[in-house]
């Protein structure tokens, strides 16, 4: 009998920890995850390089979906020709660490190229993300995102960051949601 009563009392402990534990990503990562999520995920923008290189895509596509009780954002980026998607070119995962209290992003794509970096909201709807790339031979470079989250519309412009951590702009596009059928 004794047994099963400290039974009881671990597993309504555990329950009442892993309740708080799943409270602790801030609102701002909790509006971002609703945000690329919302309607199905999936948004599209034009590829203004497109027009000089027919070997470009027309556009780029993402896709995001939620996990872990939001905690966790799954993506892919791909390149689309007259509506048909035509290459994946990166995979994300971006979550929010419970021990460092900060979002992370990690990439994937190419012959083995690997992104990581902080995630951070310096204000409603605003985002910003450094991240540090490694090529499989070691080289490394930074990026940098700064993005805007506005309705139906997301603003990504990209930065090459100098070893000094100079921001040099590096493009920007405009995504669209696609709502789901």
């Amino acid at each position: 009998m004794m047994r099963k009563l400290i039974i009881l009392m671990l597993l309504a402990c555990s329950s009442a920890f892993v309740a708080s534990a799943q409270t602790n990503k801030p609102d701002w990562y909790a509006a971002h995850v609703d945000f690329m999520t919302r309607d199905g995920g999936r948004w599209v923008a034009e590829n203004p390089a497109s027009a000089t290189d027919p070997a470009q895509p027309d556009a780029f596509g993402m896709e995001w979906r939620a996990a872990n009780d939001g905690h966790l954002l799954i993506g892919r980026l791909f390149g689309l020709k007259d509506g048909a998607e035509i290459a994946e070119y990166w995979t994300f995962r971006e979550f929010w660490h419970p021990g460092e209290r900060r979002a992370i992003l990690e990439q994937w794509g190419g012959p083995g190229v690997y992104g990581v970096g902080e995630a951070t909201s310096p204000a409603a709807n605003r985002g910003a993300l450094e991240q540090t790339f490694w090529l499989p031979d070691g080289r490394a470079w930074r990026e940098g995102h700064r993005t805007v989250e506005n309705g139906d519309e997301y603003v990504t412009d990209q930065f090459n960051i100098s070893e000094a951590g100079e921001w040099t702009p590096n493009g920007s596009y405009v995504w669209r949601r696609v709502r789901a059928d």
